[in-house]
């Protein structure tokens, strides 16, 4: 199933499956952003009708033709034979007695079944030159050359419709079948083109969390033992990004911020605080730091940020510790923070009121001069 998202200014494409969800009523099989997908598909098709592609497809048409041409021979052979059986079963109609009918009669119907016969093979043998390549001119060879250079600017000229890229795609390929690992970055693609060959890929598409990565265990193993090895930040981007490692969403390279934040979430600290930070006088009852409230939910810093700036969370800034968020989170609240985190996302539903409506707390003395929020 294809869908369009217009939220966004631009539509964006996505292919779902719905078949199990449609005739049995269990949950959606598997999902991925048709970008990934189609510039894929895209970048196939037009390596398949590059110059260099053709040359090696014209040359090996000369192959082609050697074993059309032994088909061929076949085919006439079988067509002789089958004259010849038709011809036969006629004259020996003609030559018996009319008085003998029922010889006649079994002769009559040996005639009617060796012409129904012949006239298949006649269809089969239309079907087959029709299908077969023929051999192709100097000047169609140079057509289809130039073709090639020609493509790529026609494909994403202005003036080409998707309607016309479909119609160019569909001459080349038959089927694309697309199957997701589990809920991981990993597609397998299998492109079945026009002809017969089958070629497969494997791919990776945005997730949404690195848990998703196919290589999570190995990244996070990567990433400790850089870590332990006293490998600033900077360096352990580099080196993530050299042997080909890659966060998830739509992000191509590891930054020295992403990897602070990664390690945060999982508990890690990526330097020594200053004392005013973890002094504990400068957080009242209940009070969490960001950073170890998102770790606490075990869920990301940008998300609980979100959510601070929209009034989600009771927090307040406090001055004495760098200008740093404390968020309010007692029993209730922890329990309705989670209870928001596990809610499937907003749109095109709203989150529950109950669940955005933060608890509101006594004033504290360790809040006076703070800013509230």
């Amino acid at each position: 199933m294809v869908g369009y998202n217009n939220v966004t200014a631009q539509q964006t494409l996505r292919y779902s499956c719905h078949r199990d969800a449609i005739d049995y009523g269990e949950e959606k099989c598997q999902s991925l952003s048709g970008a990934v997908l189609e510039s894929f598909v895209v970048e196939r098709l037009l390596q398949a009708v590059s110059p260099a592609s053709l040359e090696l497809s014209l040359a090996a048409t000369l192959d082609i033709q050697r074993e059309r041409k032994q088909l061929d021979d076949h085919w006439q052979q079988r067509r002789t034979r089958s004259s010849y059986e038709v011809e036969q079963a006629r004259r020996q109609y003609a030559a018996v007695d009319p008085d003998h009918r029922l010889v006649a009669r079994e002769l009559e119907r040996r005639w009617d079944e060796s012409l129904r016969a012949d006239e298949q093979l006649q269809v089969d043998y239309a079907r087959f030159t029709r299908d077969c390549p023929t051999q192709l001119s100097s000047f169609e060879r140079e057509q289809i050359l130039a073709l090639a250079t020609d493509l790529p600017s026609l494909w994403h000229a202005n003036s080409t419709t998707p309607e016309d890229r479909q119609t160019i795609a569909r001459l080349l390929l038959e089927q694309v079948t697309v199957t997701v690992e589990g809920n991981t970055d990993r597609i397998e693609v299998e492109l079945r083109w026009a002809g017969g060959f089958v070629s497969r890929h494997t791919l990776t598409r945005p997730v949404q969390t690195y848990e998703q990565l196919s290589n999570y265990d190995e990244l996070v193993a990567r990433v400790e033992k850089l870590h332990g090895e006293s490998k600033t930040l900077s360096e352990i981007a580099a080196t993530l990004n050299a042997e080909g490692f890659h966060p998830p969403k739509r992000t191509t390279e590891f930054t020295k911020g992403m990897l602070s934040r990664f390690l945060r979430e999982r508990g890690v600290r990526s330097g020594p605080l200053p004392r005013s930070v973890t002094c504990e006088q400068h957080r009242a009852t209940d009070e969490w730091w960001l950073a170890d409230l998102a770790s606490e939910l075990e869920m990301p810093i940008a998300t609980l940020h979100r959510w601070q700036r929209v009034g989600w969370v009771t927090s307040r800034k406090v001055s004495a510790a760098g200008g740093r968020w404390a968020i309010y989170a007692g029993t209730d609240e922890l329990d309705r923070l989670r209870r928001l985190r596990d809610c499937p996302r907003g749109w095109p539903q709203p989150y529950p009121t109950e669940l955005t409506t933060p608890e509101p707390k006594k004033d504290d003395p360790k809040n006076d001069g703070q800013q509230q929020r």
